[in-house]
Protein backbone atom coordinates (compact mmCIF):
# COMPACT_ATOMS: atom_id res chain seq x y z
CA UNK A 1 0.00 0.00 0.00
CA UNK A 2 1.41 3.33 -1.02
CA UNK A 3 1.92 5.67 2.06
CA UNK A 4 0.43 9.32 1.88
CA UNK A 5 2.56 12.34 1.72
CA UNK A 6 4.35 13.56 4.47
CA UNK A 7 3.80 9.67 6.33
CA UNK A 8 7.51 8.63 5.56
CA UNK A 9 8.25 8.27 9.55
CA UNK A 10 5.32 5.85 9.55
CA UNK A 11 6.10 3.28 6.64
CA UNK A 12 10.30 2.87 6.49
CA UNK A 13 11.99 0.19 4.37
CA UNK A 14 12.90 -1.34 7.60
CA UNK A 15 9.62 -0.67 10.44
CA UNK A 16 6.00 -0.21 9.83
CA UNK A 17 5.10 1.90 13.07
CA UNK A 18 1.10 1.10 12.05
CA UNK A 19 1.53 -2.63 12.84
CA UNK A 20 4.73 -2.42 14.90
CA UNK A 21 6.15 -4.79 12.42
CA UNK A 22 9.85 -5.30 11.89
CA UNK A 23 11.06 -5.67 8.17
CA UNK A 24 14.19 -7.70 7.72
CA UNK A 25 14.46 -8.28 4.58
CA UNK A 26 12.62 -6.72 1.00
CA UNK A 27 10.18 -9.39 0.61
CA UNK A 28 9.03 -9.76 4.08
CA UNK A 29 8.32 -5.89 3.04
CA UNK A 30 6.83 -6.57 -0.17
CA UNK A 31 4.54 -9.27 1.72
CA UNK A 32 3.97 -6.72 4.80
CA UNK A 33 2.61 -3.41 3.23
CA UNK A 34 0.72 -5.33 0.70
CA UNK A 35 -1.13 -7.53 2.89
CA UNK A 36 -4.72 -6.95 3.96
CA UNK A 37 -3.90 -7.04 7.26
CA UNK A 38 -1.59 -3.69 7.04
CA UNK A 39 -4.09 -2.43 4.90
CA UNK A 40 -7.07 -2.97 7.52
CA UNK A 41 -4.81 -1.23 10.18
CA UNK A 42 -4.17 2.15 7.94
CA UNK A 43 -7.43 2.83 7.64
CA UNK A 44 -7.92 2.39 11.16
CA UNK A 45 -5.06 4.84 11.73
CA UNK A 46 -6.35 7.32 9.53
CA UNK A 47 -9.65 7.21 11.18
CA UNK A 48 -8.03 7.91 14.75
CA UNK A 49 -5.92 10.39 13.45
CA UNK A 50 -7.82 12.18 10.57
CA UNK A 51 -5.53 14.07 7.81
CA UNK A 52 -6.98 17.56 6.80
CA UNK A 53 -9.89 17.16 9.02
CA UNK A 54 -11.11 14.02 7.39
CA UNK A 55 -9.96 10.40 6.91
CA UNK A 56 -9.97 8.62 3.26
CA UNK A 57 -13.07 6.94 3.57
CA UNK A 58 -14.98 10.21 4.26
CA UNK A 59 -13.00 12.07 1.90
CA UNK A 60 -14.21 9.31 -0.94
CA UNK A 61 -17.67 9.81 -0.03
CA UNK A 62 -17.49 13.68 -0.48
CA UNK A 63 -15.93 12.95 -3.82
CA UNK A 64 -18.94 10.70 -4.68
CA UNK A 65 -21.44 13.52 -4.50
CA UNK A 66 -22.36 12.41 -1.13
CA UNK A 67 -22.73 14.29 1.94
CA UNK A 68 -21.42 12.61 5.39
CA UNK A 69 -25.28 13.08 6.96
CA UNK A 70 -27.50 10.09 4.19
CA UNK A 71 -25.05 7.19 4.39
CA UNK A 72 -27.27 4.68 5.43
CA UNK A 73 -26.28 2.45 7.82
CA UNK A 74 -27.42 -0.63 6.49
CA UNK A 75 -25.36 -0.20 3.26
CA UNK A 76 -21.89 0.71 5.13
CA UNK A 77 -19.87 1.08 8.01
CA UNK A 78 -17.52 4.02 7.41
CA UNK A 79 -15.70 2.95 10.80
CA UNK A 80 -14.72 0.00 9.39
CA UNK A 81 -14.89 0.89 5.55
CA UNK A 82 -17.98 -2.21 4.97
CA UNK A 83 -20.27 -2.74 2.63
CA UNK A 84 -23.60 -4.66 3.33
CA UNK A 85 -25.42 -6.68 1.01
CA UNK A 86 -28.56 -6.63 3.56
CA UNK A 87 -29.60 -4.95 6.99
CA UNK A 88 -29.24 -8.31 8.41
CA UNK A 89 -25.53 -8.38 7.70
CA UNK A 90 -25.39 -4.81 8.73
CA UNK A 91 -27.04 -5.71 11.94
CA UNK A 92 -24.51 -8.63 12.33
CA UNK A 93 -21.48 -6.61 12.22
CA UNK A 94 -22.15 -3.95 14.19
CA UNK A 95 -22.68 -6.74 16.68
CA UNK A 96 -19.31 -7.67 16.31
CA UNK A 97 -16.39 -8.17 18.09
CA UNK A 98 -14.23 -6.16 15.37
CA UNK A 99 -16.94 -3.35 15.36
CA UNK A 100 -16.86 -2.96 19.08
CA UNK A 101 -13.03 -2.90 19.17
CA UNK A 102 -12.92 0.46 16.74
CA UNK A 103 -16.00 2.17 18.11
CA UNK A 104 -14.34 1.84 21.71
CA UNK A 105 -10.80 2.71 19.62
CA UNK A 106 -12.65 5.95 18.15
CA UNK A 107 -14.14 7.18 21.42
CA UNK A 108 -10.38 7.13 23.55
CA UNK A 109 -11.38 3.55 25.61
CA UNK A 110 -8.09 1.32 25.24
CA UNK A 111 -9.46 -2.52 24.09
CA UNK A 112 -9.64 -5.26 26.38
CA UNK A 113 -6.70 -7.26 26.43
CA UNK A 114 -5.97 -10.64 27.16
CA UNK A 115 -4.18 -10.56 30.85
CA UNK A 116 -0.98 -12.60 30.26
CA UNK A 117 0.21 -14.49 33.13
CA UNK A 118 -3.56 -16.55 33.67
CA UNK A 119 -2.27 -19.08 31.67
CA UNK A 120 -1.75 -22.75 32.87
CA UNK A 121 1.42 -24.22 32.36
CA UNK A 122 2.90 -27.91 33.73
CA UNK A 123 5.95 -28.21 35.02
CA UNK A 124 7.96 -31.71 34.85
CA UNK A 125 10.74 -31.26 38.02
CA UNK A 126 12.48 -34.32 36.66
CA UNK A 127 13.38 -33.21 33.32
CA UNK A 128 12.87 -29.36 33.96
CA UNK A 129 10.33 -28.38 31.17
CA UNK A 130 7.33 -26.55 31.50
CA UNK A 131 4.10 -27.27 28.90
CA UNK A 132 0.93 -25.26 28.04
CA UNK A 133 -1.67 -28.20 28.77
CA UNK A 134 -2.40 -30.94 30.81
CA UNK A 135 -2.48 -32.96 27.68
CA UNK A 136 0.94 -32.47 26.66
CA UNK A 137 1.98 -33.01 30.43
CA UNK A 138 0.62 -36.78 30.06
CA UNK A 139 2.00 -36.82 26.94
CA UNK A 140 5.41 -36.41 28.58
CA UNK A 141 4.63 -38.44 31.53
CA UNK A 142 4.42 -41.46 28.83
CA UNK A 143 7.50 -40.51 26.36
CA UNK A 144 11.30 -42.08 26.34
CA UNK A 145 12.83 -39.24 27.46
CA UNK A 146 11.15 -38.96 30.78
CA UNK A 147 11.05 -42.30 31.23
CA UNK A 148 14.50 -42.49 30.75
CA UNK A 149 15.15 -39.97 33.59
Amino acid sequence: MKSPDGDQELFTESYCKVCSAQLISESQRVAHYESRKHASKVRLYYMLHPIDGGCPAKKLRAENGSDGNSVDKNKCCTLCNMSFTSAVVADSHYQGKIHAKRLKLLLGEQPTLKTPGLKRSYACSTCSVTLNSIEQYHAHLKGSKHQAK
